[in-house]
């Protein structure tokens, strides 16, 4: 028997996993960029800055959500030193690979961060 909505919890923690697990081994994020990064509301009116661990899945998100933005690399240190940092300062949130149905993963500034660099040390460790 299942707990109502463990299903959806498992779906996001699977893809934030994965999401870490992308970045650690391209050493990097994709944003959707036009002047500025892209910034959008949840369905509770937090901002976000959606982020990707392909080009593809950006791709596919952004055809979906029709903008004018244009996929883009940011790397791992880019987005550890300076984009996470800001963001913070502005109170946007980063929205972790959202999808149509079920919207990004908004797991904090710090927890992010802190999740990247303990999956950096265990890629670098080989462990």
């Amino acid at each position: 028997m299942s707990i109502e909505g463990s299903d959806s919890i498992n779906a996001r923690d699977a893809r934030y996993r994965y999401f870490i697990e992308s970045v650690i081994a391209w050493e990097g994020v994709w944003a959707l960029y036009d002047n500025g990064w892209l910034l959008c509301p949840d369905a509770k009116g937090t901002a976000y800055c959606p982020f990707f661990a392909s080009r593809d899945h950006a791709e596919a998100w952004n055809e979906t959500a029709q903008t004018r933005y244009v996929p883009t690399a940011i790397t791992l240190v880019e987005l550890t030193e300076n984009l996470l940092p800001d963001l913070a300062r502005n109170r946007i949130e980063p929205g972790i690979s959202p999808t149509g149905d079920d919207g990004p993963v908004l797991p904090g500034h710090a927890v992010l961060h802190d999740d990247l660099m303990a999956a950096l040390k265990r890629h670098i460790q080989g462990t």
